[in-house]
């Protein structure tokens, strides 16, 4: 599953260097073992997002991508548009879809509202917006894939964990509650990634097709 994410995400001619970041010996030895590279982070890491911080510390890096080592099928079209974002000026980027149906009970299915200019308003586990009028919104589904300007992602780690990210158990509402805002792209390509045993198995017949 690493290695189908790493050479997807290394398709992306806007990409530079594709690092694996892991605290597990294993997945070190199973990317090394296909020639990838991979960076040794500590377990302490709270998130994702600070497992990527310590990953490319030290580096020279103006605009840093994390994937999830879940993600196994993306739209690479979609990437190179938030790397785009990145190199245009915005601190913190990622991508939602069209829910699809279904999603909206799903609380492993993330939902986003945005504003006017594009920018995320809120990230719930619950079905958002409330549609009391259906009809005038359409229901977006986070994609789990951010892009960060190295200060921004400096910042993002530098901050505690906070009440509404503790609640909803999703990173991103931290950047939204100390005001950091995070650019949404709408993506119309294919998304695929691995929450739960089921969807392990739904992926593994489709992909043996």
């Amino acid at each position: 599953m690493i290695r189908r994410i790493y050479e997807q995400v290394a398709l992306c001619k806007d990409v530079g260097d594709v690092l694996v970041a892991t605290d597990d010996e294993r997945i070190r030895d199973a990317v090394a073992a296909f020639g990838g590279h991979c960076v040794m982070t500590g377990p302490e890491c709270a998130s994702g997002t600070d497992r990527v911080a310590q990953a490319v510390a030290g580096l020279d890096a103006g605009s840093i991508v994390n994937i999830q080592g879940d993600q196994v099928i993306l739209d690479i079209e979609a990437l190179a548009h938030l790397i785009h974002e990145l190199e245009a000026g915005s601190g913190m980027v990622t991508i939602a879809t069209p829910a699809l149906p279904g999603d909206e009970g799903d609380p492993n299915c993330v939902k986003v509202v945005c504003d006017a200019c594009g920018n995320a308003l809120y990230f719930s586990r619950s079905p958002i917006p409330f549609a009391r009028n259906p009809g005038h919104a359409t229901m977006l589904k986070h994609i789990g894939i951010y892009g960060f300007s190295a200060s921004a992602l400096k910042r993002f780690t530098s901050l505690p964990p906070s009440p509404l990210e503790r609640t909803e158990s999703l990173e991103q509402l931290r950047a939204l509650e100390n005001g950091i805002p995070i650019r949404v792209i709408i993506a119309r390509g294919e998304f695929f990634e691995i929450n739960t045993p089921e969807d392990r198995e739904k992926f593994l017949k489709t992909w043996s097709r």
